[in-house]
């Protein structure tokens, strides 16, 4: 039987009650969605710094958002509405052949639009394959930011693999 020490904390717990108010002032200041988050890395790592710095912890920035994005979709994060940065497209950037390029890998490749995030050899495979396929280099972070958004969007079908710390949140076993 597993000390409980030794098991793995889940992220919804990841903030103490006095520290995710402080996390999510920070993220209200920034303005940033957190699905844009990991398309302005100086803002992430400002939020993490400065967090890091008030609260006296030590997260990475995928952490956090890891967080962030699990607290969103258990609707307990708050929302920017139209005080949101805007930013440009990134399905503007391909064209629709390398956008039927890119849903091919992502079908591949078998994973959640959201799991690309988190993963940086997940993120280094769709680049790779995606520049072995169309002979075009993009850097990863663009090429997951079109896969979410066409998922996102309802544009692209579903890999139902959810987050198993979103099953924890709703109560549903693995």
């Amino acid at each position: 039987m597993k000390n409980a020490r030794n098991r793995k904390q889940p992220i919804k717990d990841l903030l103490n009650c006095e520290e995710k108010p402080v996390l999510e002032a920070l993220y209200l200041e920034s303005a940033v969605a957190t699905d844009q988050l990991k398309r302005s890395p100086g803002i992430l790592r400002k939020l993490t710094d400065v967090f890091n710095q008030i609260t006296s912890r030590d997260f990475d920035q995928d952490k956090l958002l890891r967080y962030m994005i699990n607290r969103r979709k258990a609707k307990d994060w708050p929302r920017l509405g139209p005080k949101a940065k805007k930013f440009k497209s990134v399905l503007n950037l391909l064209t629709s052949a390398q956008l039927e390029t890119l849903k091919q890998i992502y079908l591949d490749l078998d994973m959640p639009s959201d799991e690309f995030l988190f993963d940086p050899n997940l993120m280094r495979e769709v680049a790779r394959r995606f520049e072995g396929l169309t002979g075009t280099r993009y850097n990863a972070p663009i090429l997951i930011a079109a896969i979410v958004a066409k998922r996102k969007r309802g544009l692209w079908v579903k890999i139902r693999e959810p987050f198993a710390d979103i099953e924890a949140i709703g109560g549903n076993p693995g």
